[in-house]
């Protein structure tokens, strides 16, 4: 995933599945495949979150090293991630400096 210079990347969807019933990279059922069975993954949201949410581009390698074991050993892994590129809002200005009391010292053998 990447952005152009000047915007980051905002998640807007994540999905990993481990399972039969699609073809790796696909993300849909193929007759062949059998029944439609997934291990869903909810700690993938922020796997992928660290690695790139705010990030001007990343990867994300669909690993077991990435993504833990897998409490089910089926092969097909997909992986669907859904991002925009956001630019960044301007930093706010700077806060008004500080106003100092008109105070003037005057010397006591002053008599005006």
């Amino acid at each position: 995933m990447s952005c152009d210079v000047g915007s980051k990347i905002k998640l807007e969807h994540i999905l990993y599945k481990v399972g039969v019933g699609t073809r790796c990279g696909e993300g849909k059922a193929h007759p062949d495949d059998g029944p439609d069975t997934f291990c869903n993954f909810p700690w993938a949201e922020m796997v992928v979150e660290d690695l790139c949410a705010n990030k001007r581009s990343c990867q994300v390698p669909v690993t077991e090293w990435v993504f833990g074991e897998y409490p089910c050993k089926e092969e097909t892994r997909y992986l669907e991630v859904v991002y925009t590129c956001a630019t960044s809002p301007p930093p706010p200005p700077p806060p008004p400096a500080p106003i100092k009391p008109d105070c003037e010292e005057k010397s006591e053998g002053d008599s005006s």
